[in-house]
């Protein structure tokens, strides 16, 4: 069976610092891995829709502004072994509001791209495929 699944990520800077996230034991998929806020587009839900909609449910910010930054895509084996193609939308976001991890998330950092270069990065998200847009 072949499986394919939009995401939007939100890549949010402050200065040379970028927000980024850490998978909890709750999220049993690849729990102490990191990531940008992201996650899957809905069936009839625009880009941006669900980049606000994400944002909101794992940090708990506001989305004011989105600009597309950039697309990548890649392949990942999931537990079930299946395999699936992700097409990602990165968005160079500017976001209100006071950051309030989910349950999905237990640790939230502001680092820089060296800091970034060194994180153990959510498996199938290739952080190389993203360096060139920030």
């Amino acid at each position: 069976m072949l499986n394919q699944r939009v995401m939007t990520t939100a890549v949010i800077r402050k200065g040379s610092r970028y927000l980024v996230l850490k998978r909890s034991r709750w999220n049993e998929a690849y729990s102490g891995q990191w990531q940008f806020p992201e996650g899957g587009v809905k069936f009839g839900e625009s880009p941006e829709k669900a980049l606000a909609r994400e944002l909101r449910e794992e940090t708990g910010l506001v989305l004011k502004r989105a600009r597309l930054m950039g697309i990548s895509s890649g392949n990942i084996r999931y537990f079930n072994k299946r395999v699936w193609h992700f097409i990602r939308l990165h968005y160079s976001v500017e976001a209100g509001g006071k950051l309030k991890l989910s349950r999905a998330h237990n640790e939230a950092k502001w680092m820089n791209r060296r800091q970034m270069a060194r994180l153990k990065w959510l498996k199938g998200f290739n952080y190389n495929n993203i360096k060139g847009f920030l």
